[in-house]
């Protein structure tokens, strides 16, 4: 970066001669005092602040740390000053390069925004200056994320993970530790979850920033649920909680709220599940985020079914709300979860031919990536086919359920099906990976 303070004195340059206060410099993010202490060279900014900052002031980054350049020098302090201005204006090109591909980014241009971040690093892949590279790769891995390359995204975080810029920075450990934790989730690598996520929230944890740490802290609950641990998971979605406040954003708060609550679905704690589903549709604006919301809506109608206190009419008042959001929306998950819970409720009822029709659908709505998700989905259907004594069908989605549970890592609910499996008439274990489909629907899913 540049020099300090001529940095300093350019931007109050700058800002003066376009009539502006520290006050209207600042930004999101960017405080007045802050803009002070950059104008008295007490503070260095990072790349992103400088485009900001050139973006407010009409100018280029380039262009905002040039005081000085192409000023004559002589003799060999002259080459000296020429190879550093010429460094620092090169320098300043990636800036601006990265700002124009996250704008690009920002207005939904994400194919472009790609683009762009890839012919960054062709031209300058082998530049010594990492700290722009290093944010040029970290918004790479995210656009990839976004746009469904998931197996590109990873390999660039997982090239970041071992970067000296990272590994010199907690904050960017952290960042690319939780990155790789969810894409892991997210596509069944429930014990690679598992680790970066522990790592994300061990750098997390200790620091100021309650976002941060409410961040790292949801994505951790959410391994420790589906993997098993639930003593571990109880401990950090209590420290979890304790850190939201109204200065985390409020989507933060209701993922927050949400993966602990999942966690007590999965671990028997209704009850709790039911009040931080109640907390996390709080923070919910379904105008902003309808799928969150929708996703809410079904999940406390389930724990307010499990906790069974004559509930079953403010289920059905949910399940009506939520329904034609999740039909219209599609996720194949939601769907699943929303036959499954449908299925249950009609046994509780004694429609069986319904609890029949909502298993089958369940069963119908085929794979998802996070293998151990649809694996506990799997779980809770074969049960369906178990109360209605359908034992064939129900040993064939519980042989599923265990290998579907096995293959995400979730072996707590693998050994669960397996032991359901057991405890069925005239099934034994040996009959784990012999069994054949008995019930139409069934073929794809076997």
């Amino acid at each position: 970066m540049p020099t300090q303070p001529a940095f300093g004195r350019r931007m109050r340059e700058l800002r003066l001669r376009a009539g502006m206060s520290q006050a209207e410099l600042a930004a999101p993010g960017l405080s007045a005092s802050y803009v002070s202490l950059l104008e008295s060279g007490k503070r260095e900014p990072s790349p992103e602040v400088v485009a900001v900052l050139a973006e407010k002031l009409g100018v280029t980054a380039r262009s905002l740390g040039a005081e000085g350049a192409g000023s004559p020098e002589d003799g060999a302090a002259g080459e000296a000053a020429g190879s550093g201005t010429r460094h620092a204006a090169r320098r300043y090109d990636l800036v601006d390069l990265l700002f124009k591909a996250r704008k690009e980014e920002e207005e939904g241009a994400s194919d472009t925004a790609a683009e762009q971040l890839t012919a960054i690093l062709s031209t300058y892949g082998d530049d010594p200056r990492h700290d722009v590279l290093w944010e040029v790769r970290w918004s790479l891995a995210r656009v990839h994320g976004r746009n469904g390359r998931v197996e590109e995204s990873r390999l660039l975080l997982r090239q970041l993970l071992d970067d000296p810029a990272t590994r010199s920075s907690a904050e960017k450990r952290e960042q690319v530790a939780r990155h790789l934790a969810e894409f892991s989730l997210r596509g069944g690598g429930l014990l690679d979850g598992l680790r970066f996520a522990q790592l994300a929230w061990t750098l997390a944890e200790p620091r100021r920033e309650a976002s941060v740490a409410v961040r790292a802290g949801t994505v951790l609950v959410n391994a420790c649920a589906w993997s098993g641990y639930r003593r571990w998971g109880h401990e950090v979605a209590e420290a979890l909680v304790a850190r939201i406040s109204d200065e985390v954003p409020w989507r933060q708060r209701s993922a927050a709220y949400r993966e602990s609550a999942r966690l007590g679905l999965l671990t028997n704690d209704y009850a709790q599940a039911r009040t931080w589903f109640e907390c996390a549709l709080e923070q919910i604006d379904p105008q902003h985020d309808i799928n969150a919301w929708a996703e809410a809506q079904y999940y406390l109608a389930i724990a307010e079914f499990l906790v069974d206190q004559g509930l079953e009419e403010q289920v059905d008042e949910r399940l009506a709300r939520a329904r034609p959001v999740i039909e219209v929306l599609g996720h194949t998950s939601m769907l699943a979860h929303l036959a499954v819970l449908e299925g249950h409720l009609a046994l509780r009822r004694g429609q069986h031919d319904r609890a029949r029709l909502m298993a089958d659908a369940a069963v119908a709505t085929g794979p998802w990536p996070a293998t151990h998700e649809y694996g506990v989905s799997m779980l809770w259907t074969a049960r369906i086919y178990r109360a209605l004594g359908d034992t064939a069908t129900a040993a064939t989605v519980y042989r599923r359920a265990a290998e579907l549970c096995e293959q995400g890592g979730a072996m707590h609910f693998c050994a669960q099906a397996l032991r359901e499996l057991t405890e069925l008439p005239a099934v034994q274990p040996s009959m784990y990976a012999a069994g054949r489909t008995l019930r139409p629907g069934l073929d794809q899913a076997s």
